[in-house]
């Protein structure tokens, strides 16, 4: 049996794996230079270096799982427990525990207080997350909570999204009768103790070379990278793939692409608009910062913060001892900036503006001044943020295009997260293979 994955993110890698294993003969296609997508990596100042996804929900354990069947749970390590920092409009205060999408499931509890001071009652209220917030828990949680987690990790502000976008089973307690605070304190509880994120010692590039080499160790695979699917046309026994190289005829397929690049594929009518963030690494010399972690792991930014562009640090070298042994001494940074609805304030700067920038606003988020970096690097993606016109609909008119021999795949499809798309993706496989 054939068949071609289209896309060669974790989705597309984590089917091409699993295909192989099913006996399948495989053509895994990129239109990058490069296979990951969000799992990709590249070398700054000799270190190499995530430049997408850095860890991974524990939830479910189904990254665990996976990494168990490709034998490498020795990999799995866990991040610096001292946890990141938010800088708001009144400081920078550490993150609170136990807080569900920014939302505190104690409102009273001690660290929350010295962010936000007292909340004020409860109100019921419907419409965007930030309405729903606001009357739930206050503008300061909203401002200096939800904000910034909202930005910093979904890439949209809580004003152009819903609860449910984000949070579906939350928002089917609340459906259910539950107030948005008892809902929240009930998914806290739920939560497994322990840290919510795991890594793997190298890199989560490392999860990406895995996966292809299990693959071919399986199988016959070929990856194909810089090769675009054009179009994708339905014949007798199977399917055809247009590539800008060639034409591959195959007996199964899965798109493993953004929804919108899946929709015109499928000759789909929804349109959509993709958002860019950049994520811009950069690598400081021993001593860097001599060892010093003045804001633990990063920094989420929140609102009405001036004088800051970025929308997150990550402290890396800081939050991965792993990383931190690799750099000999030195430190890597990560700053991430754009939003749904925001250009990127790095977008086309030139080197030494980039620098200059992203400097500034490190010596901001970290309390202290920087020295020149001795390497920066900029990655840009486009991204289908939760609560993008149109995005509801087009997952909702390619899952009625799920037919035998089509299998969908992703963070479009599965939701956000490496944890979501993986469990996905093998089920999905599952039931293209057992409906051959």
């Amino acid at each position: 049996m054939t068949a071609v994955v289209v896309g060669a993110g974790a989705g597309g890698l984590v089917a091409a794996w699993e295909l192989a294993r099913a006996g399948c003969d495989v053509v895994l296609l990129d239109a990058w230079r490069w296979p990951g997508g969000l799992l990709a990596r590249a070398e700054l100042g000799g270190i190499p270096l995530d430049v997408g996804a850095e860890g991974y929900s524990v939830r479910g354990g189904e990254v665990e799982r996976l990494l168990a069947d490709l034998g490498a749970t020795e990999l799995i390590v866990p991040p610096n427990p001292g946890g990141a920092w938010l800088q708001t409009a009144s400081g920078a205060h550490p993150i609170p525990k136990r807080l569900v999408f920014g939302m505190p499931a104690d409102p009273d509890a001690d660290d929350v207080r010295a962010v936000v001071g007292a909340a004020p009652a409860e109100r019921a209220a419907s419409g965007t997350l930030a309405e729903v917030v606001r009357a739930g828990y206050g503008r300061r949680v909203l401002d200096d909570l939800v904000t910034p987690l909202v930005g910093g990790v979904y890439s949209t502000s809580p004003d152009d999204v819903d609860l449910a976008d984000l949070a579906p089973q939350l928002a089917a307690r609340v459906a259910a009768g539950a107030s948005l605070r008892a809902a929240v304190a009930g998914a806290a509880a739920d939560a497994p103790a322990g840290a919510a994120v795991h890594g793997v010692r190298g890199g989560m590039h490392v999860l990406a070379d895995l996966l292809i080499s299990s693959a071919r160790a399986s199988g016959n695979v070929e990856l194909a990278c810089d090769e675009t699917a054009r179009g994708l046309t339905r014949r007798p026994g199977g399917w055809r793939v247009s590539t800008t190289r060639r034409e591959l005829a195959s007996d199964l397929v899965v798109l493993a692409v953004p929804l919108d690049v899946a929709v015109r594929l499928l000759g789909g009518p929804v349109v959509l608009e993709s958002t860019r963030i950049e994520v811009i690494a950069l690598v400081l010399d021993s001593p860097g910062l001599d060892g010093d972690e003045p804001r633990g792991t990063g920094v989420l930014v929140g609102a009405g913060v001036s004088g800051v562009a970025a929308k997150a640090l990550t402290h890396s070298t800081a939050k991965w001892a792993w990383l931190r042994e690799t750099a000999g001494g030195g430190d890597v940074l990560r700053l991430s900036y754009g939003r749904r609805g925001q250009t990127p304030a790095t977008a086309g700067l030139d080197a030494s503006a980039l620098a200059d920038l992203v400097r500034s606003d490190a010596s901001t988020l970290l309390g202290r001044p920087l020295p020149e970096p001795v390497a920066v690097k900029r990655t840009g993606w486009s991204i289908l943020p939760p609560g993008t016109p149109g995005l509801a609909d087009a997952r909702e008119w390619l899952t009625g295009q799920r037919i035998d021999g089509l299998a969908l795949v992703g963070a479009g499809i599965a939701g956000v997260g490496l944890a979501s798309v993986v469990l996905q993706a093998r089920a999905e496989v599952s039931r293209l293979i057992r409906n051959e």
